[in-house]
Order: structure tokens, then sequence, then C-alpha cells
């Protein structure tokens, strides 16, 4: 059985695109903005700054097109759509100062330039301290989309900070904002906001009151139980707030809560600040951006979250969304230096990590990956999925034995209480790989009874009672309960396949590992299984053929020298003397004498 990647869940993220011409975010970043200036000399005229920021743009680029479409902007301030691109560019790049610039000259050709101009006005207002101005550009926002969820979020907080902190809390526009689940959402985070405001201002029993009734143990923890269980640390009820924070901590597993629940338990406790009301708005705009994100809406999340640092740049849980939102527009560079910016000793460091391990991973860069691993490591020898990606990436490069060696030195050092089921699926894929089937199935079991509808789980026990001859009917009615929850995996296919091949059922397992092969051609333990179906129909030149083909899909060393063996056997009888050999095309060939 192939030996993938298993990746621990990390914390989730929460349940009208930017306006950019034709352009299209479609590879990796590249350096070219500088590269370009190089060689066009000092003098670059507007048209090609514009150029090098549209190719910028086509290659996924964001930072380099922000320069360069800027860079053009400023040079030809009469063109109107320059203006507009580099406007809306330069916010996701994050040059909000840049954009506030250029806001002013903007003649805005769709409604989220024509929103994001004065939201904009009111982030840069609310940062300068110019509180009547972020209120005339707030309302400006709400008159060009009305439920647009940043300006909504943002509006309480600039109504008090305009000292207008009955308008803050005032419910009766509630209704407007609608009657749907994205609707609903929406009007219980502008509550927990007034929640906040009646704390600022002292009102802590009305705070209360709005946090009992939007706190509730389960989904909804992650949501409002942080500021919950805070508000219940400064009223001093530190056994009420470590419940709340244990709920958000079982929940989502939130390094915060993790945090939480260590600070109230150590012997320095200190209560969480209050945050003020520039740091609210910056936790509003985080949470309209996520929001934003989870719809797959990710320029707008981009931009949100951009005038969310822009007003407070040092919560690292901005780091790790503006990273995956960057991956998700295709520059891994990019979301690789968002990640790499989170403080070693910040909560969110492991999380932090483990995304840049994924990232070169998914680039084939296993050496590097492997080095970050072990940096982190050494700064916190028991984290499960620091643990869990090493033992991953040491098998990917054959080192098993270094791989279970790692797992069961953290389970001798702190146990395995916190084992998730996907700990116990590597370990034992792991002990398969290591020819210890005994170990291999107690591992798998104790991975079935924590999460026995998983597809992976229960092909892999199917498989391997049926690869070893002792239960092969099971086997296979586990592998079809797999299947039904995952038709199209060619893992499983083949599974059910091989099953049929050890009750001599070779027609029915033809059918399914040639499925198989369509659906995972480049596996070298499935094409084996083809060969080895097809030695049994008397194919043998295309038994043959099968097996040389698995030489060249990077076999383990150990598949390699198996099948190597069956290629010299099959040499070895062709040489005994005059055979027929069934093609592909279902003629027959006879072999020379040797």
């Amino acid at each position: 059985m192939k030996l993938s990647s298993v990746r621990l869940p990390s914390y989730a993220v929460l349940t009208a695109a930017l306006v950019l011409g034709s352009f299209a975010f479609t590879a990796d970043a590249r350096p070219i903005f500088a590269d370009a200036r190089r060689q066009l000399g000092g003098d670059v005229s507007p048209y090609a700054h514009f150029l090098v920021g549209r190719y910028a743009m086509n290659q996924g680029d964001i930072g380099t097109a922000a320069d360069a479409l800027g860079a053009a902007a400023l040079s030809d301030p009469q063109n109107v759509e320059l203006q507009e691109k580099a406007f809306l560019v330069g916010i996701l790049n994050g040059n909000i100062d840049q954009a506030s610039l250029l806001a002013p000259g903007v003649t805005a050709t769709s409604d989220t330039s024509r929103f994001m101009v004065p939201l904009i006005g009111a982030v840069t207002a609310v940062k300068a301290g110019k509180a009547p101005v972020a209120r005339k550009n707030i309302y400006a926002a709400l008159a060009v989309n009305s439920d647009g969820r940043a300006a909504v979020l943002l509006k309480p907080y600039i109504q008090a900070m305009n000292g207008d902190w009955k308008g803050a809390v005032d419910t009766s526009g509630d209704g407007a904002l609608g009657s749907g689940d994205r609707d609903k959402l929406l009007i219980m985070l502008v509550q927990a906001e007034r929640a906040r405001i009646h704390e600022l201002r002292g009102r802590n029993k009305d705070a209360e009151t709005i946090y009992t009734s939007l706190y509730q143990p389960g989904a909804a923890a992650f949501l409002f139980g942080p500021d919950y269980a805070g508000f219940l640390e400064r009223r001093g009820r530190k056994a009420d707030a470590r419940a709340v924070w244990t709920e958000v901590a079982a929940q989502t597993n939130d390094p915060t809560a993790v945090q939480a629940i260590q600070r109230i338990d150590g012997a320095n406790y200190a209560k969480p600040p209050l945050p003020d009301l520039r740091q609210s708005m910056a936790q509003a705009l985080f949470l309209a951006a996520t929001i934003s994100f989870s719809e797959r809406d990710s320029e707008m999340a981009l931009a949100t979250l951009r005038l969310s640092l822009h007003l407070d740049e040092t919560p690292e849980r901005s780091r790790i969304l503006l990273g995956q939102i960057q991956l998700e527009l295709r520059d891994p560079g990019a979301a690789d230096l968002a990640w790499a910016s989170v403080p070693v000793n910040s909560a969110y460091a492991n999380e932090a990590t483990l995304r840049r391990i994924w990232n070169l991973r998914s680039k084939g860069d296993s050496a590097a990956a492997l080095n970050l691993a072990d940096q982190a490591l050494a700064r916190d020898p028991n984290h499960l999925g620091l643990v869990m990606e090493k033992a991953s990436l040491l098998n990917e490069r054959h080192d098993v034995t270094g791989a279970l060696e790692l797992l069961n030195g953290r389970i001798a050092r702190v146990g395995s209480d916190d084992f998730t089921w996907q700990t116990w699926f590597l370990q034992a894929m792991l002990y398969d790989s290591a020819d210890q089937w005994d170990k291999a199935e107690e591992a798998i079991n104790k991975a079935r009874a924590l999460n026995g509808s998983r597809p992976e789980v229960l092909n892999f026990l199917g498989y391997g009672w049926i690869n070893r001859g002792d239960k092969v009917a099971e086997g296979i009615e586990l592998v079809r309960q797999a299947l039904a929850l995952n038709p199209k995996s060619g893992a499983m296919l083949d599974s059910l396949g091989w099953g049929y091949y050890k009750q001599g059922n070779y027609d029915q397992a033809l059918i399914y590992i040639e499925q198989a092969v369509q659906l995972a051609p480049s596996d070298a333990e499935i094409n084996e299984h083809l060969g080895d179906v097809y030695l049994a129909l008397g194919r043998d030149v295309e038994a043959t053929y099968e097996w040389q083909r698995v030489l060249t899909l990077g076999a383990s060393d150990k598949q390699a020298a198996s099948v190597q063996k069956k290629l010299d056997a099959q040499a070895a009888v062709a040489a005994a003397g005059n055979t027929v050999k069934v093609t592909a095309l279902n003629e027959t060939a006879a072999s020379s004498q040797r």
C-alpha cells in the first residue's frame, strides 16, 4: 500500500471579486520588476511599467504588478483605467498608503472600486485618528453596498470613535441586513461588537447579556468563545473563562485557546487586556476576510485582510490567513514569506511552520521541508503535527525505521492520548512498510475506533487482510465500504481487484485493476498488480511490459527487487524453449529458440 502524507487538521477557517480586467493568476510569482527596470534603464515609460504589471498579474505576482502599475499610474495620472487598476492591485499587495494616494483620482468603473475607495478612506482615517473623516467615508461605502461586510462591521466602532456610543449599540437597523444564513451570521458578529463596545463603556452587565446569548458550546464556540472568555477573565471569573477556552480548544485546537488555558493555569497569571477601538476594527476586518475566503472570494478576502493589517499588523493569525489566501491565488513564494514572518515564540509558530512545510513538499523540496521540521521540533519536540510531518518526510526518504522511532519516541515521552485517527493511520502504514503487520493491524484498529467511516482506514485494513490471504472475503467487504465513500479512488479499486485476484477470479480482477491504472497511472504498486493479473490470464507480453513500467515509476527498493524477480523468471521461461505469447491485440507470436 502506498504511503502518502497524513496531515493533522489545522484550525478551521470559518463559515464580488475585485475587478482586474483580463488579468488572471496562473503561475508562481517571478521577481521580474527589478529586472525589467535594469534592462529598460532609468527612464521607463508608463506604458513599459504597464506591460510589466500586466505580465506580472498574468504570472500571479501581485507584488511586482503593484509596483509596476503603481509606477505607471503615478507617471500617467490622466489614464483613468490605469489609475483604477493600480489602486486595486495596490490594495491586494498591501500598499495601502499608495492606494490611498491614488484613491482621489480613481474614476470607478465597477461596484468594487466604488466600494473600496471610501472603505480605504475610512480605514486610513481611523489610523490617522480622524474620526469625522472615517464616519463620512464609512457611510459612503455603505451607500454603495449596504450589506458589505467590512463596512457593516466597521460602522459601530467608527460611531463609537466619534462619540456616538448610543448609535454604536443601536439594534434598529438589524432587520435591514436580511434574513438569510449569511445575513444572520453578519448580525451575530455585529451583536458581538456591541458587547465589546458595552465593555469599553464599562457596561459589563449589558455586555454579558449579549455574550451569553451568542455563545453556545459547539461550532459557534470558535466565533464567539474567545471574546466571551476574555471578558470573563477581565471580570475575575477564571474558572468560567477556562471552561469556555477549553471548549474552543476542543472544537478547533486553536493555538490562542491552548495558550489561554496555559496562561490561566500558570503561576504568573495576568488578565488579557481589553482591545481598544482600533484593534477591534482590525479584528472586524479580519473576520470579514475569513468569511470571504471561506466563500472562495480570495481577492476580496486578501483586500480586506490587507486593510486589517494596516490597522494592526501584530496578530499572527492574520499572517496565517494571509499565506493561505496568497497560496490560493497561486503565489507560494508570497505565502511562504507571510508564514515565515510569524515569530518563533508565537502561539501560531507551529501552524506557520507546518504550512511552510506543506508548501515546500508540494514543490518537491523535501530536504528544505525536513530542515524546517527539525528546527521547529528543536523548540517543541512533542508537537504532534510536527512529529507526524517529519515522520511522513522520513518515510518519503525511505527511512521507515527513523519515522517509527520518531513516533514511538513521542509516545514514550508523553503518551498517545492525543493521537488522532491520522496519527494511528500513519503509524499503521509505517509498520506495514516495515513488514510488521501485527503492529500495523493494531494501529489501524485504533484509527478505526476513532473514525471508522474514513475510507482510507477501511481500505487499509481490508487490503491488509486481502494481501495476506487471511480474511479475503472480509477484506473485500471493507474495501467495498471504502469505495462506496470514495468511488474514484484508484488505490481502492486496485484493492478490490486484488481481492478478486486472491480468490482466483482473474477476469473480475482485470476489470477493477485496469480502472485503477487509469485513475492512478503512475502508481507502481497498481501497475505491478496489473502485470500479475495479465500473467494469470496468460498474457505474458503485457505482464512483462507492466513490470518493466514499474521500474520507471519510482518503486521502492523492495518493490523493485520483487518486480525484477518476476522479470527474471519470465526471461528464464522464454529462454527455456518455444512458448506462445498473447499480445494486447490478441495475436499470437512465437518466441525464438535461445
